[in-house]
């Protein structure tokens, strides 16, 4: 009797059809993987920016109201907030000069801190006195994230930050958070 080596062509058709298959799911189940992982960090991008945009006006509102050596000549609001302009000032002692500084000719001398929400981007500005004018720095970039809810409300003993946000290429990357700052200064 012959001995018959190699397989028969139905076996053939039947192991390349069982590969084809296996390389498909493979190739699905990866495709998939690599989407899910690209909104991943897409995710994890925006939520970095945002909590570093929070950083920055959380320690601007934890020192508002501080004034090296002599409290007593506080002689304005520490902190204002103005809800129809959606537009936050914080003063406070921001190099040790027992008082708080307006320096309208260099700004940057200034102890005054502001924070608006306007077309939809955070932006910041030192030594001005209200909401209004130009110069002001994003705080986010414009191309890349979209504010859609900024607000910072004071409750009993602490302040509330909450901000809304999406990615501007990926409108369904969204990302909220609700931050709680305690004032380290009462006034």
């Amino acid at each position: 009797m012959l001995k018959q080596n190699g397989f028969s062509l139905f076996e053939m058709l039947l192991s390349i059809t069982f590969s084809s298959l296996i390389f498909i799911g493979i190739t699905v189940f990866y495709s998939k993987l690599q989407s899910i992982l690209l909104e991943q960090n897409l995710n994890i991008h925006l939520q970095k920016n945002i909590h570093q945009g929070v950083v920055s006006i959380a320690k601007d509102l934890k020192r508002a109201g501080f004034i090296a050596n002599k409290p007593e000549k506080m002689n304005q609001q520490p902190i204002e907030i103005n809800p129809a302009k959606n537009c936050y000032i914080f003063r406070y002692d921001s190099e040790i000069r027992n008082d708080w500084v307006y320096d309208r000719f260099n700004p940057t001398k200034s102890d005054i801190f502001v924070y608006r929400f306007y077309n939809n981007n955070l932006e910041y500005k030192i030594g001005t006195i209200n909401c209004e004018g130009s110069n002001w720095e994003k705080i986010f970039d414009p191309h890349d994230i979209k504010i859609t809810q900024f607000s910072i409300k004071k409750q009993n003993n602490h302040f509330e930050i909450d901000i809304s946000a999406q990615l501007k290429k990926n409108k369904k990357i969204k990302y909220q958070t609700v931050t709680i700052i305690k004032n380290e200064n009462p006034f």
